[in-house]
């Protein structure tokens, strides 16, 4: 009987594993990477997805060398592409105007971190704005929001391992009785 039960365990455990990295992969990060006349820049948003609704992300500017650029006077805005005229399109609101972003230092020289609010799926545009020797140069980034929706590769894969629990208690049930 103890035979039987392990076999079982095994057989899920085989089962389970391939799936769970699809599981843990929802934890990535978004990271956007643009370069405009030798300087390096990334925003990277923590989920993998851009939802609407307030989403943190980190921003970093270096030159080609790699090292972070002192008293950058970064200013960080977002807005709704509006390149394509697509009024009637849901989403598409007067809610929609640019938003000034605040930043704060983030944990490494030359990064900074803040939190935009999306108010509608669709194309933004990030637009960072930031001094370079005098000079002001900026850099857009495209975002594309989209609605969060459940993984349903992992809720079916939580049905089958149920439905395979299921039946090995059914099974053992009616190995017992006879």
């Amino acid at each position: 009987m103890k035979f039987k039960s392990l076999k079982s365990l095994v057989f899920t455990l085989i089962l389970f594993l391939p799936f769970s990295t699809l599981a843990f992969a929802s934890a990535t990060n978004t990271q956007i990477t643009k370069e405009v006349d030798g300087v390096k820049s990334s925003l990277t948003f923590s989920n993998e997805k851009v939802n609407p609704g307030s989403n943190n992300f980190t921003i970093s500017i270096l030159d080609k060398n790699g090292k972070p650029f002192p008293n950058a006077n970064l200013k960080v805005t977002a807005n709704m592409d509006n390149s394509t005229n697509m009024t009637g399109m849901s989403g598409m609101s007067a809610d929609n105007k640019p938003m000034m972003i605040t930043l704060k230092h983030g944990s490494m020289e030359g990064e900074y971190t803040g939190m935009v609010d999306f108010k509608s799926t669709g194309k933004w545009i990030v637009k960072s704005t930031f001094d370079v020797q005098g000079q002001s140069k900026t850099i857009d980034y495209n975002v594309n929001v989209q609605k969060s929706g459940p993984n349903f590769l992992i809720i079916g894969f939580a049905g089958v391992t149920v439905l395979i629990i299921v039946i090995a208690a059914i099974n053992k049930k009616k190995s017992i009785k006879s």
